[in-house]
C-alpha cells in the first residue's frame, strides 16, 4: 500500500519527501473534452434538422425502427464516450512519482491493465531539465520535469506536473545530499 508515509519496499533510513501527479489543469482539460464529446449528438441533430428541413425527434418517434436504432446508437455512443473518459482520467490521474530521500520512483498507467513502475537511484542523476510550453503552463506553472540518466532508461519524464522548477530543485538538492553521503567524488 502507498501512503504518503510509507511506500513498498522502503528502505531503512528512507524519508519520503514528495508525492505529485499531473496537474489539476489536465483533469480540467479531460473534463472541458467529455463535455464536448456528450453535446455532439445534440448538435448533430440540431444540424440535421436545419439543413434537410425535418423536425428530427419527430420522424424518430413515429418510425418504431427508427427509434430502437436512435436508441442503441445513443447508448452505444454514450457508453463509448464514458469508457474513452474513464481511460484518460485513470491513465493520467494513476500517474505517480515519488521522491524519497534516496531514489525516484515513478508508476506511470499505459492504458487499463498496463502499468509501468520504474525507480532510480538519486545518485545516478547526471542532468534535470525542466521545460513548460505555453502561457497556460506558465501562468498555472506547471510543465515537464526530465532526468538524464546513465542508466537502462535514459531520461526519466514526469509530465505535466506543478510546480516543476520546485520540484527541480528538490531533486538537485537530494542529489547532492546522496552524492555526499555515499562519498562521490566532485561534491
Amino acid at each position: 500500500m502507498i501512503s504518503r508515509s510509507h511506500i513498498p519496499d522502503q528502505r531503512d533510513g528512507e524519508k519520503i519527501m514528495l508525492h505529485f501527479r499531473r496537474h489539476w489543469f489536465i483533469f480540467l482539460n479531460l473534463f472541458f473534452v467529455y463535455l464536448g464529446l456528450s453535446i455532439v449528438p445534440l448538435i448533430l441533430i440540431y444540424f440535421l434538422g436545419v439543413n434537410y428541413n425535418i423536425n428530427i425527434i419527430d420522424f424518430i418517434n413515429k418510425n418504431e425502427s427508427v427509434k430502437a436504432a436512435s436508441l442503441v446508437l445513443f447508448f452505444i455512443y454514450y457508453l463509448a464516450m464514458l469508457v474513452f473518459t474513464l481511460t484518460m482520467w485513470m491513465d493520467n490521474y494513476l500517474d505517480v512519482w515519488t521522491l524519497t530521500s534516496e531514489r525516484i520512483i515513478s508508476r506511470e498507467q499505459k492504458g487499463l491493465f498496463n502499468r509501468v513502475v520504474s525507480e532510480l537511484d538519486l545518485t545516478r542523476i547526471q542532468d534535470i531539465t525542466v521545460e513548460q510550453k505555453g502561457i497556460v503552463a506558465t501562468i498555472l506553472q506547471y510543465g515537464d520535469v526530465y532526468i538524464q540518466t546513465a542508466g537502462e532508461v535514459e531520461r526519466f519524464i514526469f509530465s505535466k506536473v506543478p510546480n516543476p522548477y520546485h520540484i527541480s530543485k528538490l531533486i538537485q538538492q537530494l542529489d547532492e545530499e546522496a552524492k555526499k553521503k555515499q562519498n562521490y567524488p566532485g561534491v
